[in-house]
Order: structure tokens, then C-alpha cells, then sequence
């Protein structure tokens, strides 16, 4: 029995370091690399609203890149339509 569990617990140890993300340290974005070498998906840790816990958060490229496409589409929307900020006080 202690020998299967020590194997087990080798087994897990050895598929934790051969993980295949590349963290950028520092940025807090970690990156998930194919086979090939390609960046598939970009997770980071994002605050929940309420609470003071973060949740791991991961979206493809596609996913990211679509986003940005849809917020530089709104913003030109909005320069175009003329449209003026709030008013102060």
C-alpha cells in the first residue's frame, strides 16, 4: 500500500513539472503553449466582485483579440457619432 501511494505521489510530481505553461513572471499572466509552440490560451488571476478572493480566469487568443476588436469598434462608434462626454457640475 505505501509503496502504490509513493508511486502515485511520484507520478503526480513529475506530470506537475512537465506543465506546459510559460509564466510571465511579474505580469501575472501565465501563457498556454501547443505542442507546436503557439500560444493557445492567457490565463490571469482576476478579483471577484465581494469577495477578497481571485479567480483564475482563461480565454484563447481568438477570444482576446475579438474583444479588442469589438472595444476599438465601440470607441470609433462613439468618436464618429458625435456624441459628447457628461457634462461636470
Amino acid at each position: 500500500m505505501k509503496q502504490l501511494l509513493l508511486a502515485a505521489c511520484g507520478a503526480l510530481l513529475i506530470a506537475g513539472c512537465a506543465n506546459t505553461s510559460e509564466e510571465d513572471i511579474g505580469s501575472g499572466y501565465t501563457r498556454i503553449v501547443n505542442d507546436e509552440g503557439e500560444v493557445t490560451h492567457i490565463c490571469s488571476n482576476e478579483h471577484v466582485v465581494g469577495t477578497n478572493f481571485k479567480k483564475r480566469i482563461c480565454r484563447s487568443t481568438a477570444d482576446i483579440e475579438n474583444d479588442r476588436e469589438d472595444g476599438r469598434g465601440f470607441v470609433e462608434a462613439y468618436q464618429r457619432s458625435g456624441m459628447t462626454g457628461p457634462t461636470g457640475n
